[in-house]
This record gives C-alpha cells, sequence and structure tokens, in this order.
C-alpha cells in the first residue's frame, strides 16, 4: 500500500466529518438518544470509517466520488435513525451540508488549480493532492467556524417554528438544487480552470451560491420570527384580557362581600329579635334566604394571578359544555418561569382536551389538571382526559388522530418545553389521554 496515496484518501474522505457537524448542529436537540453518546458513538465510528475507506480504496484504487457518494449514504442512515424531526427537516439539514461540503471541495480545486492540473492520479481516481485535500479540509473548518455563530443557530430556530411546517416538504430542494449546480460546475480536468478566465470566475462567484443560500435562510427566519413575535403579542394580550375579567370577578366578589360585612350587624340585629320574641320558624326562614345571599361565587384555583385568570376561563368554558374540570394546583405566587409560557402550555392542552371530550357522553366529560413547583426551579404539569377514536403517534412523539382538531397545539407546547430543557411524555391508553409535562427553569 503507498502511504502517500492512503493518506490522499484519508483527507479527502475525512471531508465527511464536518458535514456530520453541519447535518446534526440544527438538530442537536431533537436525538433519539443522549447527546454524551451521540458525541463518544461519532467521535469513534466516523474516523474508523474514513480510515476504513481509504484504506481499501487505497489498495484497490477506486475513484474517490463513488466513495464519496457511499460515504454521504452512510451518514444519511445514520443521521435519519438518530434524530426525532419530520422527513422534510431531515432532507433540508442533510442537503444543507452537503451542499457546503461539495462547495468545500470545489473551491479548493479552484484555488488549488495550478498543483491539481499536474496531477497524475485525477483522470483515473479524481483523487486530490495532500495539499488540496488540506486546503479543503481548512475551507470547512472555517466556514464552520462562521456559520456557527450565527446561521447555525438561526437555522435551529427555523426548523422549530410550526408557522413554517408545511415548508419542509419542499424546502430541502433549495440545498439540493445547489448542490446539484455545484457538482456540475466541478471540471472535468483543473486544467479547464486555467484557461482565460475560468478560475477566476469560480472564485469570485462560486461563493455567491451558499451565500444566496444562507441569505434565503436569513430572510426565511426572520419572516417566521415576526409571526412568532406577533402570535406570541397576541397571546400575551389574550392573557391580560383574561386576568382583566378574572380582576372584574374578584373586584365584584370583594363588593359583595363588602357589603355583606357591612349589612351584618343588622341581620345579627334581625335574628336576636326573632330569637328573643320565639319566633323560630321565622328565624328559620330568614336563615334560609341569607345563606342564599350569600352563596360563594368567586373560586380560587392557585396563588399566581396569571395561571387563576386562564384556569377560571377555562373552567367557564368547560362549564359551557357541560365538561368538569378537576383542578389541582398548588403554584406559588411568583413561578419560576416566564407566566406566558406556562400559560400558552396550559391553554394549548386544555383547548386540546376540551375539543377531545366535546361529542363525549356527559358523564365522561372530565378533564383532570395536576400542577405544582417540584422545587424552586422545576415545575410539573399533568393534564388527563378521555378520548373516543384512534390515536396514531408520529416519529416525534406527537399524536395523530382520526378525530379532527385533537391534537393541535402539542407542537407549540413541545417547542416550548424544549426551550426550558424540559420533557413532555404523552400517553393514550384505555381511552385516557395523559400529557406529563416537566420543566427545569434554570436560568430562564
Amino acid at each position: 500500500m503507498n502511504m502517500n496515496i492512503f493518506l490522499r484518501y484519508v483527507i479527502e474522505l475525512a471531508i465527511i466529518i464536518p458535514d456530520a457537524v453541519f447535518v446534526f448542529l440544527p438538530v442537536i436537540d431533537s436525538l433519539c438518544w443522549r447527546k454524551w453518546v451521540t458525541y463518544s458513538v461519532s467521535g469513534v465510528l466516523l474516523p474508523v470509517f474514513v480510515v476504513s475507506a481509504a484504506w481499501v480504496s487505497s489498495i484497490e484504487m477506486f475513484p474517490v466520488i463513488p466513495v464519496l457518494v457511499v460515504s454521504v449514504m452512510f451518514l444519511f442512515l445514520v443521521f435519519f435513525f438518530s434524530v426525532r424531526v419530520s422527513l422534510g427537516r431531515k432532507l433540508f439539514c442533510f442537503f444543507s451540508s452537503i451542499m457546503l461540503g461539495a462547495f468545500c471541495l470545489l473551491y479548493s480545486i479552484s484555488i488549488m488549480a495550478s498543483f491539481e492540473a499536474e496531477n497524475e492520479l485525477w483522470a483515473s481516481t479524481r483523487l486530490l493532492t495532500i495539499e488540496s485535500g488540506l486546503v479543503s479540509l481548512c475551507i470547512s473548518l472555517f466556514i464552520g467556524a462562521i456559520t456557527f455563530s450565527l446561521p447555525i443557530k438561526k437555522i435551529s430556530e427555523l426548523l422549530n417554528e410550526e408557522l413554517v411546517n408545511g415548508m419542509w416538504d419542499y424546502l430541502f430542494l433549495l440545498p439540493l438544487g445547489a448542490t446539484v449546480l455545484i457538482w456540475w460546475l466541478t471540471p472535468i480536468c483543473p486544467k479547464v480552470l486555467l484557461i482565460a478566465r475560468s478560475r477566476v470566475f469560480m472564485l469570485v462567484l462560486l461563493p455567491l451560491i451558499p451565500l444566496m443560500i444562507l441569505l434565503i435562510y436569513y430572510l426565511l427566519w426572520w419572516t417566521a420570527s415576526k409571526f412568532s413575535e406577533s402570535a406570541r403579542l397576541q397571546q400575551e394580550n389574550m392573557l391580560l384580557t383574561m386576568e382583566g375579567k378574572r380582576y372584574e370577578e374578584l373586584r365584584n366578589y370583594m363588593d359583595e362581600t363588602r357589603t355583606l360585612r357591612h349589612d351584618f350587624r343588622q341581620h345579627i340585629l334581625v335574628m336576636t329579635q326573632l330569637s328573643g320574641a320565639g319566633k323560630f320558624s321565622e328565624l328559620q326562614s330568614y336563615l334560609q334566604q341569607f345563606s342564599v345571599g350569600t352563596e360563594a361565587n368567586y373560586t380560587r384555583y392557585c396563588d399566581n394571578v396569571a395561571v387563576d385568570a386562564v384556569a377560571s376561563h377555562y373552567t367557564a368554558f368547560a362549564e359551557s359544555q357541560s365538561t368538569k374540570i378537576d383542578w389541582r394546583m398548588t403554584l406559588s405566587h411568583d413561578l419560576p418561569m416566564k407566566e406566558s409560557d406556562y400559560c400558552v402550555i396550559l391553554g394549548n392542552l386544555l383547548e386540546n382536551a376540551l375539543k377531545a371530550v366535546k361529542n363525549l357522553s356527559e358523564e365522561r366529560r372530565k378533564i383532570t389538571v395536576i400542577s405544582s413547583l417540584l422545587s424552586d426551579t422545576i415545575i410539573g404539569l399533568s393534564v388527563d382526559n378521555p378520548y373516543s377514536g384512534r390515536i396514531r403517534f408520529r416519529r416525534n412523539g406527537l399524536p395523530r388522530s382520526d378525530r379532527e382538531g385533537h391534537g393541535i397545539g402539542l407542537t407549540s407546547v413541545l417547542n416550548t418545553v424544549k426551550r426550558y430543557d424540559g420533557s413532555m411524555n404523552i400517553t393514550a391508553e384505555k381511552n385516557k389521554f395523559s400529557v406529563d409535562i416537566v420543566l427545569y427553569c434554570n436560568g430562564q
């Protein structure tokens, strides 16, 4: 085995390692297993694969392009079974990574065209020189450094935006088309780049392809973030409306209580006179009227004002459809997370539950809500409700129901839970649908 050729294969096939970093970074929070497992397995598996493929290729002198294609297919299989996101998102991340890898290879060929023109192995194997391979890896590292600080984070946020869910089935065609274009521009022989201004053209205009793609990604992120901000403001306004309504209920209750306290002396006087005169039947009748006038008309669900307002709102809605909500909340006045985020989670779960029980028999229309502070920074929330029909689960763990409207909003709930590094477990067994959430609010 020629060690020089072996090293050239290793360097060129090593492009799969930055490709793997590019493809996994945007969905690092959606891994099927723990991050350290992924890091450990990838840190061993990828180098072993690169060295093994380079060793076999250097002995058999395989053309490097087919070997790279096999490597890319291997990477895709590993990626496909490693993350819990939709197929459209997987294809989008994968082809975006391959596009950047293809750009790095072609740009390094353009930079090192004068060296590659004398490359004897190019015609048979299209194998780069060691110098060109190192340039390609350096370009990959450079792109990784500049994309990690801004574009990768924006793409990660874009992937979690539910407002653009319908786009992912088609958006992957953009990086796929760019990848095909880059490979089409790859010269049959590096000597072609030394003719006229071909090399200058490639060096100046080739970077515009990934830059334009990244610009489109940024515009999509910006548009989605603005829509998300608008939706957030709408949710906060709705929460303020609920709190205002709850405040009016509380004020009316306090006014009624104040009036009763003011009139209580007169009631005592009347009862004293009736009992002193021995008019016990009249006293009993008076007490019945008094008890009716003092019936409680205000229920407090927890100490937090915002959550209490949401609970009151959905209780009234539930009563309008003859549904009972069993509230078991022990939340303090101050939450260790944004009140609006918790209320959005609770509201979405309750809307789903109310839709699920709407068409059930009246005796089955019961929703149970349990929530408490498990520690100073951990909040637990559980919502249970009966349902009818069949519920299937997608790869991301979210349900797909045969009943129209059931399960809507769970994507938003899951995204909010992820922001707090929390966990959400959904079960549907024996006609009982349960959502159990734990939120970790450290530093939020």
